[in-house]
């Protein structure tokens, strides 16, 4: 089962997947400098908001985001492995106060907390193929994500919700979710 990260589900104001940011006060840059696009999706949530894992799999790297590639991803940041996708999912912007929750090699059920948003109130998500790109062969951020929100729309739960009762209505508050 695939769930979002952080429930209710929101994207914060320009945390869309691939969002231009042209100044500073609309979010970080990283090392590119601006303008720049956005990597993931920034889901809103309250300093201490629990973040859970969006699928079934196992946390493959936890980490400070203080050394290259993740800089900036601090001040903590999990990567879980899903069982069914195969896709590694980013979580960053975590407090590290909570880092005991997620350790390497732990396995994860869809949902099972994972740490809990920083000051930063949100937490970062990426839909990666590769947990780092092949940058020495061309690979970016951009060719090695997925939209997480397109990820979410595919949910094996889709079926099930069509196929209970209210079909249509169902369909439709389950794609409104996702385009608050």
């Amino acid at each position: 089962m695939r769930v979002a990260p952080i429930s209710p589900f929101k994207v914060g104001n320009n945390g869309a997947y691939l969002a231009v940011r042209s100044i500073s006060a609309q979010g970080s840059c990283g090392v590119h400098g601006y303008p720049c696009k956005h990597p993931g999706v920034d889901v809103v949530g309250r300093a201490g908001a629990v973040v859970r894992a969006p699928e079934d799999g196992m946390v493959v790297f936890a980490a400070d985001g203080s050394l290259s590639p993740f800089v900036g991803y601090g001040p903590w940041l999990v990567i879980v492995r899903g069982f069914e996708s195969g896709k590694f999912h980013l979580l960053a912007h975590l407090d590290p106060a909570d880092r005991q929750r997620a350790p390497i090699g732990l396995r994860m059920s869809s949902g099972q907390p994972v740490g809990v948003t920083s000051a930063a109130n949100h937490t970062h998500w990426e839909l990666r193929k590769k947990m780092v790109p092949d940058f020495a062969h061309g690979e970016t951020n951009f060719t090695n994500n997925d939209d997480p929100i397109a990820w979410m729309k595919g949910s094996s739960l889709l079926l099930p919700l069509i196929l209970a009762g209210g079909g249509l209505i169902l369909l439709k508050l389950w794609t409104d979710r996702f385009h608050r």
